[in-house]
């Protein structure tokens, strides 16, 4: 099997890192990806499956984060912070240099902490407009057997299903009571009309190709192996770093598959 250089030399310097080393740089790559991820549900007019994984580790470090925040602000001080005199010290400089290292060290770590903290707020209050915006549609989507477990958070399926039904109970108690049986769903798709409105597929988004090559014919997305832009009947093609202007539904399943991300 072959093996890039770049593989190689990934794996020799991650292999070199001490484990304090490693568990950073897995921190500032999680970073960038709810960094990406928060701009892509930014601009995608769908919303986007939820990344359990990742959520789960950034979580688990803000809490770390406030728990250590607390700590440093209660005067629990590591013994071998910058500064740090240490017990039986008793040289004035030393305490005063200490307590400028702790309101550095302490102002550091809370400026990194509400960075994080804007980045998952902004994200929530996104996917919670678009679940509130096109509640019935994505109420659908959750009950189907493949987008069950990819598409939403337990907490957003849970408020997806509770906001539905104080919807349902509203326009019942307010005016659907005085209709006849017939036109009281709030899903009806009679007479070739769905009542139900999704997110609107021609949108138009901002995308950059991450692959060598992305193409999209009639059938579907292919991976073009030839130079040749022009075939395909008029399809997208697409080389890495091009950026286009396109309908999310043309590129819906690029982004999804992680050959284009969102600007």
């Amino acid at each position: 099997m072959e093996l890039d250089i770049s593989d190689i030399l990934a794996d020799v310097h991650s292999s070199s890192l001490s484990p304090q080393d490693q568990l950073a740089s897995t921190a500032h790559l999680d970073h960038q990806q709810l960094t990406r991820l928060w701009t892509s549900e930014r601009t995608c007019p769908d919303i986007l499956p939820w990344p359990t994984e990742l959520m789960q580790r950034v979580m688990a470090r803000i809490q770390a984060q406030i728990a250590r925040i607390e700590d440093l602000a209660a005067g629990i001080v590591p013994t071998n912070m910058p500064g740090h005199g240490g017990p039986g010290s008793g040289t004035s400089t030393g305490i005063g240099t200490g307590n400028q290292n702790l309101n550095l060290t302490l102002s550091i770590l809370q400026t990194d902490l509400s960075r994080t903290q804007f980045l998952v707020r902004s994200l929530l209050r996104q996917r919670l407009a678009k679940l509130t915006k096109h509640a019935a549609y994505y109420l659908a989507q959750l009950n189907a057997a493949e987008t069950k477990e990819t598409l939403l958070s337990p907490a957003e399926a849970e408020f997806l299903r509770g906001h539905q039904a104080l919807l349902a109970g509203l326009y019942g108690a307010s005016f659907l009571e005085a209709f006849p049986a017939q036109l009281r769903r709030l899903d009806d798709t009679a007479g070739g009309v769905s009542m139900v409105e999704g997110p609107e597929g021609k949108a138009s988004v901002f995308v950059r190709c991450l692959s060598e090559r992305w193409g999209r014919s009639g059938e579907g997305e292919v991976e073009e192996e030839d130079d040749d832009d022009g075939g395909g009947g008029g399809g997208l093609r697409m080389r890495r770093g091009d950026v286009w202007v396109v309908r999310w539904e043309d590129v819906k399943k690029g982004v999804l598959g992680g050959s284009l991300e969102l600007l």
